[in-house]
């Protein structure tokens, strides 16, 4: 444990739980259903941090801030990903509203960002898991766009397949500032957030965030 004080901010300490969705294995370490493993890998790297394994997860955890940040990678599989976060949060009381998760988003363009607290799952089997685990309570989500493969399309083969080497390029830039945008939230709030990071591509504030036509 480490010692809390209140923050720079004046706000009391909290612990946040921050957790990428993913699958586990290296067949998927790459694929577009990933890249919330690839945030809490780039968090790990920030911080110098070692993954521990508890509760059917892997996990990290650091003070940032005056905050209790503690990083998840739930090692069930995508569709069952809410039971190793409810276990952690109710381990550790953490309110649904200081839970942020980490996913893609098929509804964006590749490597746009969107960031908010609640809403549906949009057809996202993780965030369906974590929504029945919490009996649909809210909590925040960082979405990060992977494109929509078209009308007709085998949207699971979809999101298990790689992402091209031009689309490696924005959602490493989308995976770093995800890491940017998920800080501020715990330190500056969500409006903060939202207004610095979602409506823009990274490293490109000229063009806005724009939704995919299914």
């Amino acid at each position: 444990m480490f010692p809390f004080f209140n923050n720079q901010n004046g706000n009391d300490q909290k612990t946040y739980l921050i957790c990428g969705l993913g699958n586990p294995g290296a067949s998927y370490e790459n694929t577009r259903h990933n890249v919330g493993f690839k945030v809490i890998d780039l968090f790990l790297e920030q911080f110098s941090l070692k993954l521990k394994k508890k509760w059917r997860a892997e996990y990290a955890e650091c003070e940032h801030e005056g905050h209790r940040l503690i990083f998840v990678k739930p090692m069930t599989y995508m569709n069952n990903s809410g039971e190793a976060i409810k276990k952690f949060a109710k381990k550790n009381s953490v309110k649904s509203e200081d839970i942020i998760v980490i996913y893609d988003e098929m509804s964006l363009k590749v490597g746009r960002l969107r960031l908010r607290l609640g809403g549906s799952a949009g057809g996202h089997n993780g965030v369906k898991s974590i929504l029945q685990y919490f009996g649909g309570a809210d909590f925040y989500r960082m979405r990060i766009g992977v494109d929509h493969p078209g009308k007709g399309a085998d949207v699971a083969d979809y999101v298990l397949s790689d992402f091209t080497l031009l689309e490696m390029e924005l959602i490493s830039r989308a995976v770093s500032t995800s890491v940017d945008a998920v800080l501020m939230l715990c330190t500056k709030g969500c409006d903060a957030a939202m207004n610095t990071f979602n409506g823009t591509v990274p490293n490109d504030s000229s063009q806005p965030n724009q939704e995919t036509k299914k």
